[in-house]
């Protein structure tokens, strides 16, 4: 269903699109969006919806580009809007496009240069799913995909859950908290003696964060701090990757986040890969 793809990739796809729709936490200026405003520019049927009301954006300097970007793309005959600025909408934290009809997930925010992982998802279902959520509509989730945070986390819980034994569990997020179903089953591999890795963006540590840290130590799990934004988890050769955070998802559980299970080898290999090389320089809490 999934698998690895690039930037360039994507990028490429949108040089000569016909229908775009891509949705986003924040999108700054870069390969991605200027491809974007390159598509609307010659006519192509491009669709744009940020968040307009981020979280603890207290100084206003996310939803400050998001405004610039729309307002651009809009001038360049995009249908571009931010999403949510109320707070009367479900948020919006997913990073999808969906480009002629093939889907491209990224688990960061676009960014300049390949520093995420994005893969490519053919599934018309998936796709179908996009096209909902931006309509407001909420489709069910499936098996292994997911377009709702709540939903998205159970199925990276459900892969911690059927950890085999021997299996090496890490987990990557960059940001976390203790009323969700991944830091439980963190939580529980740790006091099983199944020493489980966690990397957490330093970006987003809180002192709340850093208590939670000293819990999931004092029970097993080794956590460790990073540069990365990344979201994923593996166990054994079997990898979730996503949009969401490993944060409660209990005032927002539609948020439009996304998730994804896979067998892959290859994205398990470049998950596992990224993973160790960070855990190499990356600080103890």
């Amino acid at each position: 269903m999934v698998r690895l793809a690039s930037q360039s990739a994507m990028t490429a796809a949108l040089e000569r699109a016909h229908d775009v729709t891509l949705v986003a936490y924040l999108l700054p200026h870069g390969p991605v969006f200027d491809a974007l405003a390159a598509a609307s520019r010659r006519g192509a049927h491009v669709t744009v919806r940020l968040e307009g009301n981020p979280y603890l954006d207290t100084r206003g300097g996310i939803r400050r580009l998001n405004r610039s970007s729309v307002d651009e793309l809009v001038r360049d005959g995009a249908d571009a809007r931010l999403v949510d600025a109320d707070s009367k909408a479900e948020s919006l934290h997913a990073k999808a496009a969906l480009i002629d009809g093939v889907l491209y997930v990224d688990d960061v925010n676009f960014s300049n240069g390949d520093s995420g992982t994005l893969l490519r998802d053919d599934s018309r279902r998936d796709a179908r799913a996009l096209r909902d959520a931006v309509a407001d509509r909420i489709d069910p989730p499936g098996r292994e995909f997911a377009w709702r945070k709540r939903d998205a986390l159970a199925l990276e819980a459900r892969l911690l859950a059927d950890a085999r034994c021997g299996d090496d569990v890490i987990a990557e997020s960059e940001s976390v908290g203790s009323r969700n179903a991944v830091y439980s089953r963190l939580e529980r591999l740790g006091r099983a003696g199944r020493s489980p890795r966690l990397l957490v963006s330093r970006q987003a540590v809180t002192g709340k964060e850093r208590a939670l840290f000293s819990r999931l130590a004092a029970n097993g799990v080794r956590v460790r701090i990073c540069h990365s934004n990344e979201k994923f988890a593996l166990a054994g050769d079997r990898a979730w990757v996503g949009s969401a955070n490993a944060t409660s998802a209990f005032l927002n559980p539609n948020e439009l986040d996304w998730g994804a299970c896979t067998r892959n080898r290859a994205i398990a290999a470049h998950l596992r890969a990224r993973f160790e090389a960070r855990w190499q320089t990356a600080r103890e809490t």
